[in-house]
Formats: structure tokens, sequence, C-alpha cells
């Protein structure tokens, strides 16, 4: 069965997140995961909106709060988000290492 897209779109926000907590701004941080993904994640944009459209993403997800009304889908990007970082940071992966491997596990490609 193929990942929805909420997931798909929740792990690439979280590699985002694993890139800045390294040696990345978010901006390269979302260029680098949208090239990678972007096409799976956001196929109507191209280049600089792909990572424009995932930061804002990011943006809503980091947003939610429970209790609140929302969506029901941010509920559960949230909870994916949450999950992609918790089982990076169980592996003991480093920012690169761990956004490689997230991008990796949603494309199949091998991490650059």
């Amino acid at each position: 069965m193929p990942y929805s897209l909420d997931l798909k779109r929740a792990a690439a926000a979280a590699a985002v997140t694993r890139l800045a907590a390294g040696r990345r701004n978010l901006n390269d941080a979302a260029a680098w995961v949208a090239a990678r993904v972007g096409d799976a994640v956001y196929p109507t944009q191209n280049g600089k909106q792909k990572a424009a459209a995932l930061l804002d993403f990011r943006k809503k997800v980091l947003g939610y709060q429970p209790g609140k009304r929302t969506s029901y889908r941010l509920a559960i990007a949230r909870f994916h988000y949450d999950n992609c970082l918790k089982w990076a940071n169980e592996c003991g992966l480093g920012p690169e290492d761990g956004a490689a491997t997230l991008i990796e596990t949603l494309s199949g490609k091998a991490p650059d």
C-alpha cells in the first residue's frame, strides 16, 4: 500500500527539521529535501515552490495544538512528524544521516 501524502509530507518536514538541527538553515534544508522527494510530495509545483510549500506545511504541523479545532489530517501529520524525529533520535542518527534516511525510506533512493 502506498504511503499517504500526509505521511510523506510529515517525513519530509521532519527531514527539514533534522537538517536544520545541523549546519543548514531552513531554506537550504527545504531545498535539499524538495529536490529529493518534491515530485512525490508536491507534484504540481516546481523548484523553489516545492521548498516553500514544504516549509509552509512544516509550519502548519509545528503549529498544531491538541484540543484546538483543526483538521484531523493535520493531527495525523503531526503524529507522523514527531515519530519520524523520535525514530531518528533513537537510532542515534545525526542531522544529515537522519534526513537522508527519512528521504531514502520514502523515495527508495540511496542517501547522498
